[in-house]
């Protein structure tokens, strides 16, 4: 039997569509980092959609923030990706790797290895040092699907926009207010007469509210708009069938029904 560690309902998605094995995994749902508890519950309501749809067993809740509040005193200052996600992942994984082996699992992993907020030879190192340390297996590799197969698997599902911990959630909210008034100030620019589309930002634009032909400015439009889809309303002859409007710094999905 294999434990497989979950950090968030999306990741588990990837990884067993990636790894179909992983499907006969026990799940353990452990992340003390998440901040605040609202946030956990949210997370928590995601994977118990995930866990109904895809017929898994839903793992216990487990919200034990305490744990991670020696994690937060040392390394709090650290940029994302730095040490402070080091102790984390370890204190994650270790967690796991203790539970697996009082529970007669013969290898662990985690949905980690799935997450695009991760690196996966980061989490790998630290996988596999715990699991000489505990003489068990850890199962490793690349979880992460391709995003078309897990359109419609993940359509409804909350998708979190930071790591988890409060230092993350500072730091993503700090990014966010940069990109987005730099995105404005491009749009006042390039785009002055389509000012008002900014209110979809992170929401559904119809295409024929941007009156552009050339798909070269409608891709320019996007990046800065970053609308969550392009509702094909129009049936744009230039969008033909695609799923997806790659601009080079933002892809944004194109629908044909109204979500």
């Amino acid at each position: 039997m294999n434990l497989l560690h979950v950090c968030c309902a999306p990741d588990l998605v990837s990884a067993v569509v990636k790894r179909a094995e992983l499907r006969k995994s026990e799940l353990f749902f452990y992340n003390p980092n998440i901040f605040p508890v609202e946030e956990f519950l949210r997370r928590y309501d995601a994977l118990r959609k995930v866990c109904a749809e895809m017929s898994l067993d839903l793992p216990e809740q487990y919200y034990f923030p305490e744990d991670f509040s020696d994690v937060l005193d040392s390394f709090g200052a650290e940029r994302e990706g730095g040490m402070r996600c080091v102790k984390c992942i370890e204190l994650r994984l270790r967690k796991t790797a203790i539970l697996a082996k009082s529970i007669g699992a013969s290898s662990f992993t985690t949905t980690l290895l799935a997450s695009p907020m991760k690196s996966i030879a980061q989490v790998t190192l630290i996988g596999e040092k715990l699991a000489a340390e505990f003489d068990i297996e850890f199962v490793s590799g690349n979880f992460r699907a391709d995003r078309d197969e897990l359109r419609d698997l993940l359509k409804g599902v909350y998708r979190q926009n930071y790591c988890g911990c409060l230092p993350s959630r500072n730091e993503a909210i700090r990014k966010r207010e940069i990109t987005d008034s730099k995105d404005r100030e491009r749009l006042e620019k390039d785009f002055k007469k389509f000012v008002d589309l900014w209110d979809f930002r992170g929401s559904v634009i119809p295409r024929s509210r941007i009156h552009l032909e050339e798909i070269s400015d409608l891709k320019k439009l996007v990046a800065i708009v970053k609308p969550s889809a392009l509702f094909d309303d129009i049936r744009d002859a230039e969008l033909g069938d695609r799923r997806w409007l790659k601009t080079g710094s933002y892809n944004c999905r194109i629908i044909r029904e109204k979500e």
